[in-house]
């Protein structure tokens, strides 16, 4: 059941990068404009929709009763996750999203770093996987076989793929004291209340988000308002396929798919110059894939 919800979740979260590229890209701010305001309207509207999410969790069947802990951990997660959030649309103001949404492959290392802290172990397989994902995420990065100093873009994907990492860790051991659903509530409130605080007192956020409410209101709402509703299902069903899963790793194994997904996406339906995938580009990312599933069946 675990590797259904998995599926659904991969396919959801592939939907939301090719509409996250369209968001991204069609935004009137100056090109001189800095970065956190251009993320601004991005950043806010991810957060503060987790409300709606939250919401729409209380009509789900599912038991209510989660213990403190699980409730601490839940509200704890969203720190990483806004962190990956403001991470993830940084690196797509200056690379496609078919560039960005691959190292964040990266994830299941530290999935499996977490679970070697908690007494698991490390087979030759589980090493060539490693070394696999690794050569694929550099030769993404870099964009050819030889050696260069890797680009912010890897650099940058490190933190944040280690705050998504830690989200989906803590989920993991949340779901031993409660619903993954009741997990999934606590956690978008506390991604929304983190919204709240970022449009008070970040004043780049918030002038980047009322410009595009003010000049590109109607697409940019309703695109965002899909946008999220896929988004916050998929999480749903993330947190769902980690709770049941064997092992926490085997997530971030199967979402090697989804990287394809997004590009194939791209391939019939471009977006312009930026989305169109070179060679090295599609080999990098299916030996990223390789290597998640090569750690997976460790």
């Amino acid at each position: 059941m675990w590797i259904f919800f998995a599926l659904i979740s991969i396919v959801m979260q592939g939907l939301v990068n090719y509409i996250d590229e369209f968001l991204t890209n069609n935004n009137k701010l100056s090109e001189k404009t800095d970065t956190h305001t251009k993320i601004g309207g991005l950043v806010l509207i991810s957060t503060l929709m987790s409300f709606v999410g939250a919401g729409l969790m209380t009509f789900i069947p599912h038991d209510p009763i989660i213990s403190n802990t699980a409730k601490i951990l839940a509200i704890t997660s969203a720190v990483p996750m806004v962190f990956m959030y403001i991470s993830y649309f940084w690196l797509l103001i200056t690379y496609p999203v078919h560039q960005v949404t691959p190292l964040f492959q990266i994830s299941s290392l530290w999935l499996l770093l977490m679970e070697l802290l908690f007494g698991g172990s490390v087979t030759a397989l589980a090493l060539l996987g490693i070394f696999v994902l690794m050569y694929g995420a550099y030769v993404l990065d870099a964009g050819t076989f030889k050696w260069k100093i890797p680009t912010k873009l890897l650099l940058i994907s490190l933190p944040a793929t280690f705050a998504s990492a830690l989200a989906l860790w803590m989920a993991r051991v949340a779901s031993n004291t409660g619903s993954p659903i009741a997990f999934t509530y606590y956690q978008m409130l506390g991604v929304g209340i983190i919204g709240v605080l970022l449009f008070v007192f970040v004043k780049k956020y918030r002038d980047g988000f009322l410009f595009r409410i003010k000049h590109q209101g109607k697409v940019f709402l309703s695109m965002s308002l899909l946008n999220e509703g896929l988004a916050e299902s998929s999480f749903l069903f993330g947190n769902m396929a980690v709770a049941i899963a064997p092992i926490a790793a085997f997530i971030p194994a199967m979402s090697g798919v989804q990287s394809i997904f997004v590009m194939i996406l791209f391939f019939l339906f471009p977006q312009g110059k930026r989305t169109k995938a070179t060679l090295i580009q599609w080999f990098a990312v299916i030996l990223i894939a390789i290597g998640v599933f090569i750690i997976e069946y460790r």
